[in-house]
């Protein structure tokens, strides 16, 4: 299988298309999250990393390591961390469980009742996982 990755040569916007998870990878470099660290999309990774002194082996790590996350499939049955739950007040009366019902360029959509949700596979634990975690 030929397994997608980042390049030097790669610009923002192709890289945004590439994976979702890209934008966050990029606001951990405090990139593009405000007018002084605003990144263009049509620069090139590579760009970014010399015109921010960021090393490109770090920052195409940080990218490429989207890749080996775990993946969700449709039908998958997920639950919302503890953590997400309890700073989204809203999320207090949404259903314990919900279900994988869309999946695009790492970015998944879960269904909880009546609450459409979208996020990486990080924003989801897949029920069945916290048990192999259980004290």
């Amino acid at each position: 299988m030929n397994q997608q990755h980042f390049t030097p040569e790669m610009t923002v916007d192709e890289a945004f298309r590439l994976h979702a998870g890209a934008r966050r990878v990029f606001a951990r470099f405090h990139l593009g999250g405000c007018s002084n660290c605003a990144i263009s999309e049509t620069h090139t990774i590579g760009q970014i990393s010399e015109d921010y002194g960021i090393p490109l082996p770090m920052l195409l790590e940080g990218l490429n390591v989207l890749f080996d996350q775990g993946t969700l499939a449709i039908g998958d049955r997920v639950r919302i961390p503890d953590e997400i739950r309890a700073k989204i007040p809203q999320l207090a009366n949404v259903p314990e469980t919900g279900a994988i019902t869309g999946a695009e360029n790492g970015a998944y959509t879960a269904e909880f009742g009546d609450v459409r949700l979208q996020g990486l596979s990080e924003d989801f634990i897949p029920v069945g996982a916290e048990t192999a975690h259980a004290s």
